[in-house]
């Protein structure tokens, strides 16, 4: 190799290089510099903002528990069965696509008019804008063992109203849904107590008659044997409550017809079963409890963040100091080229390294 050409390519030789080139070497610096300063004021920042949700304390669902307890038929909702609400509709794309109509679209300066316009936006959301990432499964060292939702924005005060929007939008409609579950619930309550109760009257109903006609045949057997008054004796005295038909053997006439009669006159003239139907009070203290479950008016909450929601100061994107580093670099890099070739320097290499290839 020419010996001339081996000085130039030592570190002294470099720098003399550079030393007498340095007005083509800053030159290129400048320029490179400019164009990463201009870089970074036309690419839009943008900021990033992350939330962490977790299932809500149990203080925070007491509301929602009132009035469910043995007497209603309705068992206490746990936090994890709440918040399971939350993660279904969270991880849902309509949950997105609720962000992107009423929250997104609305905020741009220039939204597409067209189908094809707003459905390519949609695409861009879903790709930069949001990102919801559930806990690992199973929980892995080191990863926060919750869900995880990351918003990116322009400004740090857009982040942090988008990111609360979007938590607000997906625990109404969360929410939304659990109350809708907990009316179908009581409803399905309801009514299967007032079958209860209606089937109970009827039961009663039923057993009257039936004792009606138990006392009508033993009140024959009594006039035609002539018996007044119950026959009592120190041996047996008669079943007469809890005595079986007349047919089966009851010695229920050993009552006598005035006995008999009187029952019989009062059975008739009853205009109400309900003292006589037996758990009524009960469940009818059940229904009134259940109509009194208003579960759209009760304050509750459906998920808890983990912290705090702070606005972000600074931009994740464009990173400027990365930026004009690779400015600063480029720079010298093709300062260094110019120089070579301003100079003879790089043509006398290839030139030379063409000569030993052959």
């Amino acid at each position: 190799m020419d010996r001339q050409l081996v000085t130039i390519l030592t570190p002294h030789g470099i720098f003399s290089l550079i030393k007498s080139e340095w007005k083509i070497i800053a030159t290129y610096t400048t320029f490179a510099l400019a164009i990463a300063i201009a870089a970074i004021f036309m690419l839009e920042p943008r900021y990033e903002i992350k939330a962490y949700v977790d299932k809500p304390y149990g203080n925070e669902i007491s509301e929602l528990n009132i009035g469910r307890s043995a007497a209603t038929g309705l068992q206490q909702y746990t936090p994890e069965q709440v918040f399971s609400y939350f993660t279904r509709r969270l991880t849902t794309d309509e949950a997105i696509q609720h962000f992107f109509q009423k929250t997104y679209l609305p905020q741009q300066d220039t939204p597409p008019e067209t189908d094809a316009g707003k459905q390519a936006l949609y695409n861009s959301v879903r790709k930069h804008v949001i990102s919801i990432t559930p806990p690992p499964t199973p929980p892995k060292g080191g990863v926060r063992d919750l869900y995880n939702i990351q918003i990116t924005a322009p400004t740090g005060e857009k982040a942090k109203k988008w990111l609360q929007e979007f938590l607000a939008q997906v625990s109404d409609d969360a929410r939304h849904a659990l109350i809708q579950d907990i009316e179908k619930a009581i409803s399905l309550q309801v009514k299967n107590t007032e079958r209860d109760l209606q089937e109970k009257m009827r039961t009663t109903e039923s057993n009257r008659h039936d004792r009606q006609a138990q006392l009508a045949e033993a009140l024959q057997v009594a006039q035609a044997v002539g018996l007044k008054d119950p026959q009592m004796t120190s041996a047996q005295p008669p079943r007469q409550d809890g005595a079986a038909s007349f047919i089966d053997g009851s010695r229920l006439y050993a009552r006598g017809t005035k006995s008999l009669q009187a029952e019989l006159e009062v059975l008739k003239h009853r205009k109400d079963d309900a003292p006589f139907v037996d758990g009524l009070r009960a469940a009818q203290a059940q229904l009134n409890l259940l109509k009194e479950q208003a579960p759209g008016e009760k304050q509750f909450s459906i998920f808890h963040v983990d912290g705090e929601i702070i606005q972000p100061l600074k931009p994740v994107f464009p990173k400027k100091s990365l930026i004009m580093g690779l400015g600063l670099f480029l720079g010298l890099v093709l300062g260094v080229l110019a120089a070579l070739i301003r100079t003879g320097t790089l043509q006398r290499l290839l030139s030379e390294s063409q000569a030993s290839a052959s």
